[in-house]
């Protein structure tokens, strides 16, 4: 397919057998696990999605690991889906899964389909907020006091990139128009209609999301109503006023090694 032009993404077969080995070559139990998983859900395309995505962020810690950037990985399913542990030796605790519309497909040649896509909003099933919250209230994972993250990958193109997440988590992209001259005067996500409003979220410290097997380049958004209990972390917390970070700012959008970054004292920069 190179040779052709195309570029095969992430998300494909040859990846998916490196990363597996890489992951043996770090934790071979771990690899087995993984393996059997995809063994045992062959015939679930959508429970392979989501081991593939466990996978992709997985095999990306171990190269920390070797990096001397992070001391270990472990998995731990009573606990949740990977447990990363510092240098420091404290951990986080990230749960991951993968969103992925039903998208219809044609049924005969020169059908035209119309998706409806709604994984943007807040209140329908099939969106991202209530994807999450479902799953926060079935596996409780989240519900220790502790340093957990949901690791959301959006595996379609139809939703990848910041909009469909961003809006679903927030109250939604808003425009204000001033109605006697019918112009814009503000617009953005509504942070006051967050997902971190719903209890259940209580103790989740961050979302970190990445599109189409990219976690190289993941975001993080922060939990503002996190309460941390640890007295570095607070100090942490506290520092984003004298960095001049509004409280209200709920996005980071970091693109790079969110590991051992030593400019500021961002909480995302330790994940």
């Amino acid at each position: 397919m190179g040779e052709l032009g195309y570029q095969r993404g992430f998300r494909n077969y040859f990846n998916l057998l490196n990363y597996i080995t890489e992951i043996f070559e770090y934790n071979e139990r771990h690899a087995r696990g993984f393996a059997k998983s995809l063994r045992s859900s062959q015939a679930d395309w959508n429970n392979c999605e989501a081991i593939f995505s466990e996978i992709i962020v997985y095999r990306y810690y171990t190269r920390l690991v070797y990096e001397g950037l992070m001391k270990a990985i472990d998995r731990n399913a009573d606990e949740c889906d990977l447990i990363i542990r510092r240098l420091d030796d404290s951990l986080a605790y990230l749960e991951v899964f993968c969103v992925k519309p039903n998208l219809k497909t044609a049924s005969e040649p020169g059908e035209i389909i119309v998706q409806d896509i709604k994984t943007h909003t807040q209140e329908e099933m099939a969106s991202i907020r209530q994807k999450l919250l479902r799953k926060i209230e079935k596996q409780k994972q989240f519900t220790k006091h502790r340093e957990n993250y949901a690791v959301i990958e959006l595996n379609d193109i139809s939703i990848a990139g910041d909009f469909s997440i961003l809006s679903s988590l927030s109250g939604g992209y808003k425009i204000r128009i001033d109605t006697k001259t019918m112009e814009k005067v503000a617009e953005g996500y509504d942070w006051n209609a967050s997902i971190f409003n719903d209890e259940n979220t209580r103790f989740l410290k961050g979302i970190i999301y990445f599109s189409l097997g990219d976690y190289a380049s993941r975001k993080f958004i922060y939990n503002p109503k996190f309460q941390d209990t640890n007295v570095t972390e607070q100090n942490t917390s506290q520092s984003w006023h004298s960095l001049g970070v509004k409280a209200t700012l709920y996005t980071l959008l970091i693109r790079r090694n969110l590991i051992g970054c030593r400019y500021g004292a961002a909480v995302a920069d330790r994940i």
